[in-house]
């Protein structure tokens, strides 16, 4: 861990007013930390060095930039409270892009934000934050920690619906959740952005993170590329009568239509990827909806899967409502009350109940 300051806030606050806030240097971290200095937290700036593939190193569309870490560092400074960079490179190499190729190779589409957050970004803030002796972490992810009847912590959608972010976080253990505080969570977007422009915060002018933050060039194909040959293949219909050729599983996902060079008496998409026979199904947009969904790899936050429940089966999807849901020997069913649109092995389906997340599983297939 390394530190890019030495000026302390000079805050005598008990243990329980401290936290280390994970700063990326984009406003909603940048503003969180400064929230909670306001507040009268000893606060410490921790930076994650992750991986960083811009052409640039300075270019702003990097999450982990000089730009961006020297925006952190100097906002510390500004406030006076100390700076710090953790390098957690090896281990996003390993466990994030690592992952993300293997699925891709297997012909599934994967959430690599959401294995960050459990594996590298949390769990990195609370070992830093057991380093120097604070009691709390804390980010700009629009979410927020609600207590249930006995205290616990529960994760919970962000007041701001268009900016929530708690489908990325359904992962993150339990432990971690009841120190973790997230001062935005509360707040529109634009609340936020503008005590960021009030208190003149840097990070206001920056870019809104990037959907894959090792992605900065934003060309997955390419990035792909290195790492997996592509290996063309037959393009069939539900059939399997052949309508064409694919350039290799890994440039298709489910539900796509653009790129495909195929045509048809009616719009064709991606409808299921078969990485052992190296084909692609194709069929029209009605063809693509399931009644219910499998998921595996499942975490729960509550021992009840009574509904009402809704889910979410993607990121931007819209929240659908449950009918039923069963888990049996590890995998986690769900049925929708009205069916659901290109359900994607290797995307998340995260359950709510009245906003508060009950858990969710990464999608195997479809009933």
């Amino acid at each position: 861990m390394r530190r890019t300051n030495t000026a302390d806030s000079g805050h005598t606050d008990p243990l329980t007013r401290t936290a280390a806030v994970g700063l990326s240097g984009g406003v909603d971290s940048s503003t969180a930390l400064w929230l909670l200095h306001q507040a009268g937290y000893r606060v410490v700036g921790v930076t994650l060095r992750m991986v960083c593939l811009a052409k640039s190193a300075a270019s702003d569309r990097n999450c982990c930039s000089i730009e961006a870490i020297g925006r952190a560092a100097r906002l510390c400074e500004r406030i006076g409270v100390p700076h710090y960079v953790v390098n957690v490179e090896s281990r996003f190499r390993e466990l994030v892009i690592g992952d993300f190729v293997k699925q891709y190779r297997r012909g599934r589409t994967p959430n690599p934000c959401i294995v960050c957050n459990e594996k590298i970004k949390f769990p990195a803030l609370a070992e830093a934050a057991d380093r120097l002796g604070l009691a709390s972490i804390a980010t700009g992810h629009h979410a927020r920690i609600v207590r249930g009847p006995r205290g616990g912590a529960h994760l919970a959608a962000a007041v701001d619906v268009r900016k929530d972010q708690s489908y990325f976080l359904y992962r993150v253990p339990v432990t971690v959740l009841e120190r973790s505080l997230f001062p935005i969570g509360t707040m529109q977007k634009v609340e936020v952005r503008r005590i960021a422009a009030g208190e003149g915060i840097e990070a206001v002018a920056s870019r809104e993170s990037q959907d894959v933050c090792f992605l900065p060039e934003g060309d997955l194909h390419a990035f792909l590329d290195r790492f997996i040959e592509s290996v063309r293949g037959e393009a069939v219909d539900t059939a399997g009568r052949v309508l064409g050729s694919h350039r290799g599983i890994s440039r298709y996902t489910v539900g796509q239509r653009r790129g495909l060079g195929i045509s048809g008496a009616a719009p064709l998409y991606v409808k299921t990827i078969d990485p052992r026979r190296n084909l692609i199904v194709l069929a029209p947009d009605e063809e693509l909806y399931a009644d219910s969904v499998r998921c595996r790899s499942v975490r729960l936050r509550s021992r009840s899967l009574s509904t009402p429940l809704v889910a979410k089966i993607r990121y931007r999807h819209p929240a659908a409502t449950v009918a039923e849901i069963a888990w049996r020997d590890g995998v986690l069913t769900v049925a929708f009350e009205q069916p659901q649109r290109a359900p994607t092995p290797g995307q998340s389906l995260v359950l709510y109940r009245d906003g508060v997340v009950m858990g969710g599983g990464v999608i195997e297939g479809v009933d």
